[in-house]
């Protein structure tokens, strides 16, 4: 199942194909949007929440609708996918037609198109998103961090294993990064919740963010493969490992390149 960051490098791909730009088509495959018609509607942005992608889109001016601003809201589950230009299948759920491009998504698991209020209200039994931007300024992230601690502390008979994937207590973990993240640690995934502390849940929040955030390269660059090996050994940090910032991935990357050529 694609993880948070694949979410993220999602928005990143479709961003520049949709936002700003009006829907020419719409064809709905799913029985309960079959009659649906965004035609000329306005695409506001494309963002994610944990594992939900959100198409925020417009009705055009003077339009006689009740609700003028609707989400396209998604789950991709296990094998679903938006796709740029591709070619329809038995798997295509919606397309829709721009000037330029056309979007497709295959396989969605739960594909709806709802007020921007009930498409928040959806959302909100998720846990903290953890890619979201708030962990990147201090004011904030200590607030999700707690928020985060907090909730797992109420799922205190749970393994550590199966609260990484809750997400109603942390949002965007999958089962890549929780392996990942529980090896880095050396924490046995049968741990319960209630055996470790507060530094032990905050180490791990921090080392999921950050090797999840390694792998959402800048928007300008092309998609990359995901990476789970650019890690340091810190005395400082929690579990004495840290995620390499991106001087050290750089120069690591212009290493390999050199041994390449040699």
């Amino acid at each position: 199942m694609p993880e948070g960051d694949s979410l993220v490098r999602l928005a990143h791909r479709l961003r520049p194909v949709m936002q700003g730009r009006t829907l020419r088509h719409t064809d709905f495959r799913v029985p309960r949007l079959a009659a649906l018609n965004l035609q000329d509607w306005i695409v506001n942005d494309v963002t994610t929440t944990g594992k939900y992608l959100s198409m925020s889109v417009q009705a055009p001016d003077h339009a006689p609708v009740d609700r003028p601003e609707l989400i396209v809201l998604s789950h991709l589950g296990m094998d679903g996918s938006w796709q740029i230009d591709a070619q329809p299948s038995h798997q295509t759920r919606c397309i829709f037609t721009l000037d330029d491009h056309q979007v497709l998504g295959f396989s969605l698991a739960t594909p709806e198109v709802i007020p921007s209020d009930i498409a928040h209200d959806k959302l909100a039994y998720l846990g903290p998103d953890i890619l979201d931007l708030g962990w990147n300024d201090p004011n904030t992230a200590d607030a999700l961090r707690s928020q985060v601690i907090r909730n797992f502390r109420q799922a205190a008979d749970q393994p550590i294993a199966t609260a990484l994937l809750d997400q109603r207590l942390v949002a965007g973990i999958g089962n890549i990064y929780r392996c990942e993240v529980l090896l880095l640690a050396r924490i046995s995934p049968y741990r319960t919740i209630s055996e470790l502390t507060d530094e032990q849940l905050a180490g791990l929040i921090a080392l999921c963010h950050d090797l999840m955030t390694l792998n959402i390269p800048p928007v300008a660059e092309e998609q990359s493969r995901r990476s789970t090996v650019d890690v340091r050994p810190d005395p400082s940090a929690p579990f004495g490992v840290r995620i390499a910032d991106a001087t050290e991935r750089a120069r690591a990357h212009a290493d390999r390149r050199r041994r390449r050529g040699n």
